[in-house]
């Protein structure tokens, strides 16, 4: 086996199981397999998940890297995406003193039950943080609902924060059910699509642990087509309407045409601001 080999993070297949200061543990989630990544994304060793974190001890030794301490945001990307959707979110978060883990998971490759098992995972070996936000855009919301929705070791470890939802999936959504129904393109969206059925959303409880922050926005293009070819049309989410269901402690709407929404420098600010204030 060669060690130091560059890979592309990891987006679609692997999981992150473990993160500290930018290093990441990620597990293969056919084989189970794991390695460690460095900051660069370059494999550094490949293994169980004890023989990478053995590995990643003599790396801290070998580099005398600094220890990390804290508040850490916890960022939890959206259908078919990966981590770095959130660069320019995470860059922001780190101008203003927070630590920020953007956490890659195979979103098209498994259920909400598995995914939350992995992010029950990862948080069980955070280590070296006291305090915890969260950062949700699109199904991440309802990864998070379910997360919360469970009693875990984590919870009554680290101190909770701040959650902030960007476009959320409230309401769950009919073109996800119907996609993940239909045999060809469920093939593509994966399992999480049945998951995110509006009577199954409408059926998770609320988040009562950490005051929340909803950003709505609005629709994509390409959304708006396929609901209206799907006959799907989920109606527009009124701010107060959101507030009184979700009990959200503040929520705002902000347009944006980018392809990635977190290039919308307005959205960055109106996040940053809510986990360090508690308002937009």
């Amino acid at each position: 086996m060669k060690d130091d080999f560059y890979t592309m993070g990891g987006g679609h297949f692997w999981e992150d199981v473990f993160f500290y200061q930018k290093w990441r543990i990620q597990r293969n989630y056919v084989t189970k397999k794991c390695r460690l990544l460095d900051n660069w994304d370059i494999r550094r060793h490949e293994g169980s998940f004890e023989e990478c974190r053995k590995a990643f001890i003599a790396y801290i030794e070998a580099y005398q890297l600094a220890r990390q301490k804290g508040h850490m945001i916890i960022m939890i990307h959206s259908l078919g995406q990966s981590k770095n959707i959130f660069k320019p979110l995470w860059r922001r978060a780190l101008k203003n003193g927070f630590m920020a883990a953007a956490v890659n998971y195979p979103s098209t490759q498994k259920g909400l039950d598995a995914h939350v098992k992995q992010f029950h995972f990862f948080l069980d070996h955070l280590e070296d943080v006291d305090t915890i936000s969260f950062v949700t855009y699109g199904i991440g919301s309802v990864i998070l609902q379910k997360l919360f929705a469970d009693k875990a070791q984590w919870q009554s470890r680290l101190k909770l924060a701040r959650i902030v939802e960007v476009a959320p999936y409230t309401y769950g959504s009919e073109l996800m059910e119907f996609l993940g129904d239909n045999k060809l393109t469920g093939f593509f969206v994966g399992p999480m699509a049945k998951d995110l059925a509006p009577d199954k959303v409408k059926k998770l409880p609320q988040i009562s642990e950490m005051p929340l922050g909803i950003i709505l926005t609005n629709k994509p293009w390409w959304k708006k087509i396929l609901e209206t070819i799907t006959l799907s049309l989920m109606p527009k989410p009124l701010p107060n309407e959101v507030k009184d269901l979700t009990k959200a402690k503040d929520v705002v709407y902000i347009r944006s045409h980018r392809l990635n929404i977190f290039n919308n420098k307005e959205i960055c600010r109106a996040t940053v601001d809510f986990l360090k204030k508690g308002k937009f």
